[in-house]
């Protein structure tokens, strides 16, 4: 695993990435064994001031946090102090959280797994500093609503305990509670998890904060902190800072090289080189399947926060990802076969439809795993074709499809109408163009034959399949593959 290869393919591709997704700027880190092996950066962390994205620019981790604070729950757990399958209602001093649906009481492992039966929240954020976590979660449980409009769409609890997964911020917030309740050393969550994970790992650039101000975050790490950008069509917006109340869910701040070290320690059993913040048989429980598994609707199966994808085969991996209101995005996956751990930093959020994978803010980080798993598994993820000669081909393929292919019109175009259409396209500005590639694959289609089969032979012989998947969303056709798939497995 030439990881040179893998750095020429993000130089390649990254760039065409960004500009399609309107994204700022990205950092990247790539680990294997116990190192970090590549880190790269493009664009800017502030494009007003021309400050450019580094390896050493800091971003909000969102979501990604909650694997820290599932980690600091099972040092608790290895310690004697809390069992996963115990009921937390055991650790709370006089008060509880109680499912009112439910035919059991709440575990850790219900909350971990999300399978509480509390309906997705948003981590009930406010522009002020948030309660102490005691008296916000206090106060949440009393009310029982939900924080999407204010609880006017929907109540906090959607299901019986352990009946299905539902995503949910204030179920792992209440993790971190228990965690800053029964540590040891009596310090709060923030402290417990620099103690016992970061300082460990030499995360030297990560921290926990309750908010991302001055009295609760580190100084040097609010001045390397990108500037997060909120999208919408061809706007970009600077909005106010948001703090989380459910802040053990997704306040934490890193670079991508800390959080990649994290990831390393998991895969290789709970340490990194002689540093170890798990046993073992911790580390792995994080990482496997729990209970029935499979997420409704979704490929993953659940473990201890982690989703878990081709569970014991090769190449499975482990993923999260997470986003920080309103202007960043990370996203992690770790192979636990090769031990590569991959780790995205985005400073976008975008506005459009919630909850959808191909936003732009989730797919420029999709499309940059996509191309780190393809050297993973022992592809060269580098793009076959020059930008411009790559685009011009995928068109010429469609074309053709659209036309002998799609409509199924017996006559193949003739080299005459080939031409002709080749010389008369309009190309939009900042478009590439080649008109020999575009002709080439039409031709090529018309001899190949011009069956959904052959269509995507060719292309999978002409481009990458990482780079046709950025094409093909250039273009506009996002899901080609998908659409044929079933057709085309039917038919082996």
């Amino acid at each position: 695993m030439n990881v040179s290869v893998c750095a020429e393919a993000l130089d390649e591709l990254v760039p065409e990435i960004l500009r399609l997704c309107k994204t700022p700027g990205m950092s990247i880190a790539v680990g294997r064994g116990d190192e970090v092996v590549l880190t790269k950066a493009y664009g800017y962390a502030d494009v007003a001031a021309g400050r450019e994205m580094t390896a050493d620019t800091v971003g909000p981790t969102g979501s990604d946090a909650k694997t820290y604070t599932a980690a600091a729950a099972m040092q608790l757990v290895e310690a004697g102090l809390l069992g996963l399958d115990d009921p937390v209602n055991d650790h709370l001093d006089g008060w509880k959280v109680i499912n009112p649906l439910g035919a059991r009481e709440i575990t850790l492992r219900d909350l971990l797994t999300h399978r509480s039966g509390m309906g997705p929240t948003l981590g009930y954020c406010g522009l002020e500093r948030p309660q102490p976590l005691d008296e916000h979660l206090r106060q949440i449980f009393a009310e029982g609503r939900s924080d999407l409009y204010g609880g006017a769409v929907m109540p906090l609890w959607t299901s019986p305990v352990g009946k299905r997964y539902q995503y949910s911020n204030t179920g792992i917030a209440l993790v971190g509670l228990l965690v800053q309740k029964l540590n040891p050393e009596g310090v709060d969550f923030s402290e417990w998890v620099e103690r016992r994970v970061f300082e460990p790992l030499g995360m030297e650039s990560t921290c926990f904060p309750a908010a991302h101000d001055a009295e609760c975050a580190r100084a040097d790490l609010l001045e390397r902190r990108s500037t997060g950008y909120a999208t919408l069509g061809g706007y970009r917006f600077e909005l106010p800072q948001v703090q989380i109340g459910d802040f053990p869910a997704g306040s934490a701040l890193t670079t991508p090289s800390d959080h990649a070290r994290f990831v390393l320690a998991l895969l290789n059993d709970g340490a990194l080189g002689t540093r170890r913040i798990l046993t073992p048989a911790s580390a792995r429980a994080m990482l496997t399947p729990q209970g029935d598994g499979a997420i409704p609707g979704e490929d993953p199966s659940v473990g201890l926060t982690w989703n878990v994808f081709k569970h014991g085969e090769p190449l499975g991996y482990v993923g999260h990802g997470g986003e920080y209101f309103w202007g960043w995005n990370q996203l992690t996956r770790g192979w636990p076969g090769p031990r590569v751990a991959l780790v995205i930093s985005t400073n976008q959020w975008d506005l459009g439809d919630q909850g959808t994978s191909d936003r732009p803010s989730h797919l420029a980080a999709r499309l940059v795993a996509e191309i780190v798993a393809a050297w993973v598994a022992g592809r060269d993820p580098r793009p076959a074709r020059e930008p411009s000669a790559a685009l011009s081909y995928m068109a010429g393929v469609l074309i053709a499809d659209r036309y002998n292919g799609r409509l199924g019109i017996a006559r193949p175009l003739t080299d005459a109408e080939i031409e002709h259409i080749a010389d008369t396209v309009a190309v939009e500005p900042d478009t590439p163009w080649d008109r020999d590639a575009f002709c080439e694959a039409m031709r090529a289609h018309k001899a190949a034959g011009g069956t959904p089969r052959d269509m995507l032979k060719l292309m999978r012989r002409q481009l990458t399949q990482e780079h046709s998947a950025l094409l093909q969303r250039r273009l506009g056709v996002p899901h080609l593959g998908e659409k044929l798939s079933p057709f085309l497995r039917a038919r082996d």
